[in-house]
């Protein structure tokens, strides 16, 4: 069957872009992209369906970038040809990104901008007046140009990609998508890129799509058992502190993990309970400041950290409800305003966004709806290399990991495992966690919530033009050092021998062993110095033995 596959020199390329391709190591496309690219360069629309991790960006870039090339030999007239929308700001740059790598040999010709970002709409305007052949952006932040009239695409614009298009009507997008197909050509080719097709899919089917081709590549949603493996631990608020406590500290989970929280307060608790232990951990969240949220992706991705916790936000989820909520708090007014002050509608890293090598997704706290599951387990596992997730469970939260193995049954390798891990044995670290969690009080986390969002603001605002220009120094602006609210114990960072489980020795790091064979070594050593010298100090000893050593030196010479 292998011989069967169309590959990338196969497909009419440019030279240019081939080579782009061969230098990210891309050897043959992906099942999407050897579905799709042949289509699109057809000039057929797309609905295509594919999971995460299964390379759907490259799917749509490739032949976004070949029309491009091949419009510039008749037609030299700058003009924005491409536009992609995308739900989140993470997700926009991250399109960016592989387009960038995509165009390395053809930059000139083809050119991209990512104008999703919070910047002012006249810092932006410059971009747009060059006319980029392809912008990426939110629809809000395409809709508010459009209103400034910086942005006019209904005479250029020959492409349009909405990636993840399950998200978009579910971000509250549904009112600016049907403004912005005002402002488009009556023809242009369209292409929607979704890891779902549910009802909201559709309907933008509907809106945008002419006549299109339809691409269900995969009949699970996530892979199969033999790449990831999916695991359910039933524990209550205090046992799932003392359970990542024991997983984290013990290394029983090896390589970058991300752990999910459902708000931006326990976003910080864990942090704070894990800075406890000397365990660093980085924040992500929708208050932080869209330019700290991507650096703290692409240094993850580079390899600078081991752990993210990561908020998959309930009023994110579903803007609409909340919003409903909000209204139907009349008297509360004030107080939700403070509450949502500064948090971002288009944030989101549990969908679409590319974290590399992702060993293990842990759910600290499990997600509210079957989507949103996905999303999040769907960050490990990707293309062919392997993952774990693992889920911790309350009786609370017990109805919703129901409904998600119902929604994965269709493919019962989905369905959670219990994972086989004796809380029991775990019992000697509780009151550690316990001394620990008293230390992470409310002002404690407020205060870390505060100095973490103004240290980010300035990293973000004030150093931006500094490291733009010195880029080797942005790897000092590390994003998971300790906070420091909280009052810390020196003896918390270490685990003593005896409270290990006997059955989970073997699993400890064998580093520390050789670490105490040489520590008492090193005892030995210093007695055996001590007892030399019989209680006189040792290096005035030493100082007159090597005097004395030298006297008799000379006078044998």
């Amino acid at each position: 069957m292998e011989e069967d596959r169309l590959l990338f020199h196969e497909m009419g390329l440019d030279d240019r872009l081939l080579k782009a391709l061969a230098d990210l190591g891309w050897s043959q496309p992906t099942l999407i992209q050897e579905k799709a690219i042949p289509l699109a360069l057809e000039g057929k629309d797309l609905l295509a369906r594919a999971r995460t991790g299964s390379g759907k960006t490259a799917a749509y870039a490739v032949p976004l970038i070949q029309r491009i090339l091949t419009s510039k030999q008749t037609v030299r007239e700058q003009a924005i040809r491409a536009l992609v929308l995308v739900p989140t700001k993470e997700l926009g740059q991250q399109v960016q990104t592989m387009i960038r790598q995509l165009t390395a040999y053809c930059g000139r010709d083809v050119r991209v901008a990512d104008i999703s970002g919070k910047a002012d709409l006249s810092a932006q305007k410059p971009i747009l007046m060059e006319k980029p052949d392809i912008v990426v952006s939110t629809p809000s932040r395409v809709q508010a140009h459009i209103n400034a009239q910086n942005l006019q695409l209904h005479t250029s614009l020959e492409m349009l990609v909405i990636d993840e298009a399950d998200l978009l009507f579910s971000f509250g997008f549904e009112a600016d998508l049907k403004s912005l197909l005002c402002h488009f050509p009556k023809i242009y080719q369209a292409f929607l890129m979704s890891a779902t097709l549910n009802d909201d899919v559709q309907a933008l089917k509907d809106l945008v799509l002419h006549n299109p081709v339809t691409l269900k590549l995969q009949g699970s949603q996530l892979p199969d058992s033999s790449q990831l493996q999916q695991y359910s631990v039933q524990c209550e608020e205090e046992d799932k502190f003392l359970l990542i406590y024991t997983l984290l500290k013990l290394g029983l989970v090896r390589g970058k993990s991300l752990i999910f929280v459902g708000d931006v307060d326990r976003c910080y608790r864990l942090k704070l309970f894990l800075e406890q232990f000397s365990i660093p951990a980085c924040v992500l969240n929708s208050e932080l400041p869209v330019h700290s949220r991507c650096h703290i992706i692409a240094q993850f991705n580079q390899g600078f950290y081991n752990y993210i916790i990561a908020t998959d936000e309930q009023g994110l989820e579903n803007p609409v409800a909340s919003s409903q909520k909000t209204q139907e708090k009349g008297k509360k007014k004030k107080n939700s305003g403070k509450s949502g002050k500064g948090k971002d509608k288009e944030y989101g890293v549990s969908r679409g966004i590319d974290f590399h090598n992702v060993s293990n997704v842990i759910n600290f706290d499990f997600p509210t709806s079957v989507e949103s599951y996905i999303h999040r387990v769907g960050r490990t596992a990707r293309a062919d290399n392997p993952g774990t997730a693992l889920s911790f469970i309350s009786h609370t939260e017990l109805p919703m990991l129901t409904e998600v193995e119902s929604a994965l049954s269709g493919d019962t390798e989905c369905v959670l495992k219990p994972y086989g891990f004796k809380m029991e044995e775990i019992e000697g670290f509780r009151y550690r966690c316990r001394d620990a969690m008293r230390s992470v009080t409310k002002q404690a986390m407020k205060e870390a919530r505060l100095k973490e969002i103004k240290q980010e603001l300035l990293n973000s605002e004030k150093l931006k033009t500094y490291f733009e220009d010195n880029p080797r120094d942005l790897q000092l602006l590390r994003h998971d050092k300790d906070l420091h609210p909280a009052v810390i114990k020196p003896h918390m960072k270490n685990v003593p021998e005896y409270l290990i489980p006997a059955t989970l020795k073997s699993l400890v790091n064998p580093l520390k062993q050789r670490r105490k064979r040489k520590f008492k070594t090193g005892g030995m050593m210093l007695s055996s110095f001590k007892s030399t010298f019989r209680g006189k100090n040792p290096l005035k000893s030493f100082r007159y033995t090597r005097k004395k050593r030298g006297e008799k030196k000379a006078g044998k010479t």
